[in-house]
């Protein structure tokens, strides 16, 4: 199981399948808060994404604490899956849109986000991993 802080070629390839993340963040008490999530990727695997509302508990406790871990695991196959553990070094309004309409394409098969509601800002948290553990992802 190698480890690095840089997701490697398969670990980017099962990220960018539509595979759900559990994405970890913490609390203000510090207990951990987890969600599952839609997750993507930067093609060389140097930062992971994750698309959210404005006002949410992944906003509010990211901004506060940026820690935080995400874990995907191929549906079909348990033993194929990335760990990461990182940080959110930024929250990208720019783009979050067009972002969530591709992440319902790959996730929904819909051209736009479905579940948008009126008054939504959506950000994108974009994480940079210092800790990746892959297995499985040649």
């Amino acid at each position: 199981m190698p480890k690095s802080d840089k997701l490697s070629s398969g670990g980017v390839k099962l990220l960018q399948e539509p595979q759900l993340a559990q994405f970890a963040t913490v609390m203000a008490d510090g207990a951990p808060q987890i969600t599952p999530v839609w997750v993507d990727v930067e093609a060389d695997g140097s930062h992971i994404l994750i698309n959210t509302a404005e006002g949410r508990l992944k906003t509010k406790n990211t901004s506060r604490n940026p820690d935080v871990a995400v874990s995907v695991v191929d549906a079909q196959n348990p033993w194929r899956y990335a760990v990461v553990r990182g940080k959110v070094v930024e929250h990208v309004h720019e783009g979050a849109d067009d972002h969530i309409d591709r992440m319902a394409q790959k996730y929904l098969g819909q051209e736009k986000y479905p579940f948008r509601r009126p008054d939504e800002q959506r950000v994108i948290l974009r994480i940079r991993p210092h800790h990746v553990l892959e297995q499985g992802v040649e």
